[in-house]
């Protein structure tokens, strides 16, 4: 039995190895290939392209990466038309995902989508594409499952892996020494070229009123560690190089670019402060796509239902507003207790074992679509 799977950036990456590592544990004679980066890799599946590392999103920026991601669309078409699994697994990534999934239904492979597009946030009408080319969708945030049901899309609720994940994490106590604050300015280059600069002006507010704290910045490799240092210049900051589990274990207070970087900074019970910038034309195409419809951007907030901690989004991500909200969070301060008893509140409200469970689902797909067959 062979399944393809497909994930395009960090996260997907690592929720992609983790589904791997159960996919084969399960079912030891499985063969695993795909579109991913070097976590699914070294799980076990033949990488037949490094799409992960890329992390390309945002308007301009795919629009810069057409012939790049239109090669490897064209690519991998081909390999699912020579060679047809017993099943695609899609994790995340829809801009690419949702238009392979349509290709590959019309190939005769049934399609398992792994973690929601968030339809509602942003396009309603990608749950009709869904419908149409998604054999099972997988979701791991409580209130999505009812969404699919709605519309008539089978789907099953496996839970956040990111917990699953965590347990199998040895912490080092690297970063648990004086008062940690975390810089989280995203994996992407793009990311971190437009959202370190106003955290570094909000980190050096910070340490004038605290001349002893320690400022680490957790990142994906070697290459963004050098970015960092290079758009801190003098600034004394620590980068952590795969990282981010033992710096937020350490950590007093955070600042986050929006992303799975505030779920995983909630699941540690540090206080955050959330944040993002991006192209002027993505930020106002995504205006125009989401209007009214979505009151918060950071996951954590849209879970809790309101906002518990503090956005600041494009213009308005400005350092003296931020700073205010920072020095407050990191003080013992009432606001602090609740915010930290409402980050405790959001990972009681996930469940465990999603890894195991979205491997169990793939696999009755492939084995239904072999037996068929």
């Amino acid at each position: 039995m062979r399944v393809f799977l497909c994930a395009g950036e960090a996260s997907g990456d690592t929720y992609g190895a983790n589904l791997i590592r159960e996919l084969r544990a399960l079912e030891p004679s499985v063969e695993c290939e795909g579109l991913g980066g070097v976590r699914m890799q070294q799980a076990g599946m033949i990488l037949r392209e490094d799409l992960a590392s890329r992390g390309i999103m945002g308007f301009v920026e795919v629009v810069r990466s057409l012939g790049f991601i239109r090669g490897v669309f064209r690519r991998t078409l081909d390999r699912l038309r020579e060679s047809p699994p017993a099943a695609l697994v899609l994790i995340d990534y829809p801009g690419f995902n949702l238009r392979l999934a349509e290709r590959a239904q019309g190939l005769g492979i049934p399609v398992v989508y792994y973690i929601s597009p968030q339809v509602w946030a942003w396009k309603k009408g990608r749950v009709n594409a869904i419908r149409r080319c998604v054999r099972k969708m997988l979701v791991i945030l409580p209130f999505e499952k009812a969404i699919y049901d709605e519309a008539g899309v089978p789907c099953a609720y496996v839970g956040h892996p990111l917990l699953d994940h965590l347990e199998g994490i040895a912490l080092a106590e690297t970063y648990t020494q004086g008062l940690v604050i975390g810089l989280l300015p995203g994996s992407r280059a793009q990311e971190i070229e437009r959202i370190l600069p106003v955290m570094l002006e909000v980190a050096r507010g910070i340490r004038a009123q605290h001349p002893a704290a320690r400022f680490v910045a957790p990142c994906v490799d070697e290459a963004r560690a050098g970015q960092i240092r290079g758009l801190a210049g003098d600034f004394p900051i620590e980068t952590a190089p795969g990282g981010m589990y033992d710096v937020l274990h350490g950590a007093r207070f955070c600042l986050v670019a929006s992303g799975t970087a505030t779920v995983e900074t909630a699941l540690f019970h540090v206080p955050m402060v959330v944040m993002y910038r991006t192209a002027t034309p993505t930020y106002w195409l995504a205006r125009w796509f989401v209007g009214r419809r979505l009151k918060a951007i950071a996951m954590v907030n849209i879970l809790a239902g309101r906002h518990i901690v503090p956005e600041y989004i494009q213009h308005a991500a400005r350092p003296a507003r931020i700073l205010v909200d920072a020095l407050e969070l990191i003080a013992d301060t009432p606001r602090r207790k609740q915010m930290i008893a409402e980050l405790q509140a959001i990972r009681a409200m996930l469940k465990t074992g999603a890894s195991r469970a979205a491997a169990r689902e793939v696999l009755a797909v492939a084995r239904e679509a072999a037996h068929v067959g």
